[in-house]
C-alpha cells in the first residue's frame, strides 16, 4: 500500500494538472464569443439582428444538448472510469471546433455547437476525477482551485480571442482552439491517473440508480439550488450591453461590456481564491448561505448606477461573493454521494447548470422587454435570496470535509 504522502502527492499532482489544464481550454473555449456573430454573419448576407439571433440559436443549442447528455455521461463515469470522461470531452471539443472553422453555413455552425454539447462538460468530468481521487477533507480546497481555473478562464478567454482574431481570422481561431483542446487531452493521458475500481457486476450506474439519485434528500435541494444560482447571473445577460449604451451614448459600447465582463471575471477569481481558503474555517452550508444573501443585495446598486463607469464597477462588485457561491456547492456535490457516484453527481450538476444557463436569458429577455431593461437587477436578487433561504432551511450543514454518506457505500445503486 502506497504511504500517505505519496497519495497526498498523488491527489495534489491529479488536482494542480487538471486545474492547469481547465484554465487553458476554458480560455480557450472562450476565444469565440467575441466574434462568433461576426463569424456567422460572414455565412451569408445577415443582418445584425439576424446574426444575434442565429448566435442565441447556436449557443442554445450547445446548452440544450449539455443539459439531456450530462446525466449519461455521469452514469457512464461511474461505470469506467471519470478520466475516459474527461478525455472525451477535451478530444470531443477538439474535433468539433476544427470543424466550424470550415462550417460552409449558419445551419453547419448550430448543428456542429449542438453536437459540442452533446460531447463537451470537461469541467464536470474533471471535478468528479478530482473529487473521487482527493481526501474528503481536502475537497474544498480542490474545488476552489477549479472555480479559480474556471473564472481565470473564462475571463481571459474573450480578450485573448479578440486579439487572436485580428492577427489569424475567423476560421484559423477555431483550429487553434480545437488544438488547445487536444494538447488539454495529451497532457491529461500523460500526467494524470486514476485509481478506479468499477462496481461488482449489477450493482455499477445506472438510469435508475441516476433518478435515485437525483430525487434523494442530499442531492433533490442541492440542485434546485444550483439551478438558481445559475438562473441568477444569466438573467441578465440579454441586457448588461444595452444598458451600457443606454448610459453613455458616446461611449465605445463593445470595449465598455468587454471591460464589465472581464471585471466581473477578476474579482469573481479572487472571490474564489478567498472562498477556497476560508471553507476549511466555515460550514459550507454557512458560507452559501452567506454568499446567496450578500450577492443578492449586490445585484440591486447596479441599477441606480447614473454612469457607465460606475455601471461597471458595481456590476464587477457583484462577484465579490461568488467563490462562496461556487465552491461550496461544488464541494457538496462531491460530498453529499459515495465516492463510487460522484461520476453521475456532476452530470446531474451540470445539467442543472445547463438548466440554468437556458433559462436565465429567457427569462431576462422576456423582463427586459415587457418591464424594462432594469427588471432585471430586482429579479436577479430576489433569485441569490430565495437560493439563500432555500439553502439555509434545506442543505445539510457540512463542515471541514464530513461528508453524510459513508465514502464506501453506495444507497443509489441502480440495477
Amino acid at each position: 500500500m502506497a504511504s500517505s504522502d505519496a497519495a497526498f502527492e498523488f491527489w495534489r499532482r491529479n488536482l494542480y494538472i487538471i486545474a492547469i489544464v481547465e484554465f487553458v481550454v476554458l480560455m480557450a473555449f472562450g476565444f469565440a464569443n467575441p466574434f462568433m456573430p461576426l463569424f456567422i454573419q460572414g455565412l451569408g448576407d445577415f443582418t445584425d439582428r439576424e446574426a444575434a439571433f442565429w448566435t442565441g440559436i447556436s449557443t442554445s443549442a450547445f446548452a440544450v444538448t449539455m443539459l439531456l447528455t450530462g446525466p449519461v455521461w455521469g452514469i457512464l463515469a461511474d461505470r469506467w472510469g471519470r478520466k475516459p470522461m474527461v478525455l472525451r470531452a477535451m478530444f470531443g471539443v477538439a474535433a468539433l471546433s476544427a470543424a466550424t472553422g470550415v462550417a460552409p453555413n449558419v445551419y453547419w455552425v448550430v448543428a456542429l455547437r449542438g453536437a459540442q454539447g452533446l460531447f463537451a462538460g470537461s469541467m464536470a468530468a474533471a471535478s468528479a476525477l478530482v473529487s473521487s481521487n482527493t481526501p474528503r477533507d481536502k475537497i474544498p480546497f480542490a474545488m476552489g482551485l477549479l472555480m479559480v481555473a474556471l473564472y481565470a478562464g473564462s475571463t481571459l478567454g474573450p480578450l485573448v480571442g479578440g486579439i487572436m482574431v485580428d492577427a489569424v481570422g475567423y476560421e484559423a481561431s477555431f483550429f487553434i482552439i480545437g488544438a488547445v483542446y487536444f494538447l488539454g487531452g495529451l497532457a491529461v493521458i500523460f500526467f494524470t491517473k486514476e485509481r478506479f475500481e468499477p462496481a461488482p457486476k449489477g450493482q455499477g450506474a445506472s438510469a435508475r440508480g441516476l433518478l435515485h439519485l437525483a430525487m434523494s434528500k442530499q442531492m433533490r435541494p442541492l440542485l434546485a439550488v444550483i439551478c438558481i444560482l445559475f438562473v441568477g447571473p444569466s438573467i441578465m445577460m440579454p441586457t448588461i450591453t444595452l444598458l451600457i449604451k443606454e448610459l453613455g451614448a458616446q461611449t465605445n459600447t463593445a470595449s465598455a461590456s468587454g471591460l464589465a465582463f472581464s471585471l466581473m471575471g477578476i474579482v469573481a477569481t479572487i472571490s474564489s481564491i478567498v472562498a477556497a481558503r476560508m471553507a476549511s474555517r466555515i460550514s459550507l452550508k454557512k458560507m452559501m448561505v452567506i454568499a446567496c444573501l450578500g450577492t443578492g443585495l449586490l445585484n440591486l446598486p447596479p441599477m441606480w448606477a447614473p454612469t457607465v463607469t460606475l455601471f461597471i464597477i458595481l456590476m464587477a462588485l457583484r462577484g465579490t461573493l461568488s467563490g462562496g457561491l461556487m465552491v461550496p456547492s461544488n464541494s457538496l456535490i462531491a460530498l453529499s454521494v459515495s465516492r463510487s457516484e460522484q461520476g453521475m453527481a456532476y452530470g446531474l450538476q451540470q445539467s442543472a447548470n445547463s438548466l440554468g444557463n437556458t433559462l436565465g436569458p429567457l427569462i431576462g429577455a422576456g423582463l427586459a422587454s415587457l418591464i424594462g431593461l432594469k427588471a432585471v437587477f430586482p429579479a436577479a436578487a430576489a433569485l441569490f435570496i430565495l437560493a439563500g433561504v432555500a439553502a439555509m432551511k434545506l442543505l445539510p450543514d457540512l463542515g471541514e470535509g464530513e461528508p453524510p454518506v459513508d465514502p464506501t457505500h453506495s444507497s443509489h445503486r441502480g440495477v
